[in-house]
């Protein structure tokens, strides 16, 4: 409920990221490897200025009859990246997410990018909010002492 979405992110050091000239196809086979929804595109700065997701893959590049080999990932990618704050809340992050039709957003702290969010993480993390909240009450229900009444 209340927690920032740099907890549901991983250590960080674990940026998924490439260049803009990169192919989609180097692109995609990194996304396979890394098991991740997106990739996240640096200039040579280390500054973001796309993000790509295996939704662009398919609208964009296969859909389009682009050659994943041939095409360069600037091309394709998303240039309007939506990001959050380290301290943005789960919920917040999730409204965002859900009014932007968007499932991967990058995490900022400063100017530096610490990690991405995904839709996964979010929903994984409420339900086991919810399952830990459900414990509780089923443990309150069951090994609270009933009071004797005078009968």
């Amino acid at each position: 409920m209340n927690t920032p979405v740099s907890r549901l992110i991983g250590p960080r050091g674990t940026i998924v990221h490439t260049t803009p000239s990169a192919s989609v196809l180097s692109a995609s086979k990194l996304m396979t490897t890394e098991n991740t929804g997106s990739v996240l595109i640096l200039d040579e700065s280390g500054v973001l200025i796309g993000i790509f997701t295996e939704r662009d893959l398919l609208t964009r590049v296969v859909a389009a009859g682009l050659d994943p080999a041939a095409t360069p990932i600037e091309d394709v990618m998303s240039r309007d990246v939506i990001t959050v704050r380290a301290n943005a809340l789960r919920r917040d992050v999730h409204n965002i997410m859900k009014s932007k039709n968007v499932r991967h957003v990058p995490v900022i702290n400063g100017p530096d990018v610490i990690g991405v969010v995904s839709l996964r993480d979010i929903l994984r993390s409420a339900n086991a909010e919810k399952d830990f909240e459900i414990g509780q009450l089923k443990d309150y229900i069951t090994n609270r002492p009933y009071p004797s009444y005078p009968g």
